[in-house]
């Protein structure tokens, strides 16, 4: 895996189908069948839909907070002011589905943990 395709969540519901989708680089409309959800999604339904096409993560999710020193390429579980978040950090970059791809945590948000990725190297 050598670059992330962002990808913009279709509706407010899809932030974590979004992250699947950019890593697995399928469409989210993909995503969504595959989970058989088009809502919120869960940790259980991230990693089925991760192991559905063959991306390896860490067996648990790592607590953290905005301080700490994140991995390559995780799945951050953020707190916004009135819901749960979703995004996608890769190589320094936040690919978050809701506010785009940017350098910096979107100011609000409060990381409450991460699931890492692993990626092979090419």
């Amino acid at each position: 895996m050598k670059k992330i395709t962002y990808i913009e969540q279709p509706t407010e519901y899809l932030c974590g189908q979004a992250c699947v989708a950019m890593l697995a680089g399928v469409t989210v409309e993909e995503v969504v069948s595959v989970m058989k959800n088009d809502k919120g999604t869960g940790k259980k339904d991230i990693e089925a839909a991760l192991n559905h096409y063959g991306i390896r993560q860490a067996k648990t999710m790592t607590k953290a907070d905005n301080t700490s020193v994140l991995p390559k390429v995780c799945i951050l579980k953020v707190l916004l002011p009135k819901y749960a978040h979703w995004i996608l950090y890769y190589d320094g970059k936040y690919y978050d589905p809701e506010f785009g791809l940017t350098d910096t945590l979107y100011q609000k948000a409060r990381i409450q943990s991460y699931l890492e990725i692993f990626v092979d190297e090419e």
